[in-house]
């Protein structure tokens, strides 16, 4: 979590000893394409993200439970302490109740909303990302995205995944509506599509699997 009256994070200890870890935003972008890469098993993910992550030699390389511990960590402190679970890459999200199981809707992509992101930057604050990369902190990128202005063509996007047609709606604008959320729906992964095609009591069946092996949705 970003501190004003701390220095930005960029160490972490494992067994008293140091390590520094890459926390531009640029790189923990590519840990959240890593994890989103349906193409790598988990431990390719796991031995991809942590290559990402530790700027020397990954420690405890011999001891794959250890890793994954490790991993847990850096991601649950450094990463993702602040909700940023919003991206369709489904990395943390909450366990729900099996009466309630749904997809959770999700409003942004860090990466196919990349291009709305950087222009998004460059309007409010004259950021360019592409310039910043290996330099801007991850802690920053997050505070920054999360405080752009609403005339910034991601704030817009945003706002219009978010929109849900009402039926004080006139026909005029109900169909304006689905039209721009057509044109900036967010693509869904194949194991969304998956989850999306199951019927409840398949959704329950993956839910408690994937609790039990203590997965994520």
């Amino acid at each position: 979590m970003l501190s004003l009256s701390r220095s930005l994070e960029n160490t972490v200890i494992i067994d008293d000893t140091e390590y520094n870890i890459d926390l531009s935003f640029d790189n923990v972008l590519l840990v959240y394409e890593a994890i989103a890469d349906e193409s790598l098993n988990p431990l390719a993910t796991l031995l991809t993200v942590l290559k990402l992550l530790f700027v020397d030699d990954v420690p405890l390389k011999n001891d794959i439970d250890a890793q994954i511990l490790i991993y847990k960590n850096i991601m649950e402190t450094y990463i993702q302490e602040n909700a940023m679970n919003q991206t369709n890459m489904q990395i943390a999200k909450e366990e729900k109740n099996l009466d309630e199981i749904e997809e959770e809707e999700e409003y942004f992509s860090l990466i196919q909303d990349a291009n709305y992101i950087y222009a998004s930057f460059l309007f409010d604050y004259k950021i360019d990302l592409i310039d910043m990369q290996g330099k801007l902190h991850w802690h920053k990128f997050k505070a920054l995205l999360t405080s752009l202005s609403e005339q910034t063509m991601f704030s817009r996007v945003v706002n219009i995944r978010q929109q849900k047609i009402d039926k004080n709606m006139s026909k005029e604008e109900k169909e304006s509506l689905r039209q721009q959320k057509e044109i900036f729906a967010l693509e869904k992964s194949q194991s969304q599509l998956n989850f999306d095609a199951m019927d409840l009591a398949e959704k329950e069946a993956y839910a408690r699997k994937m609790m039990q092996e203590g997965g994520d949705m």
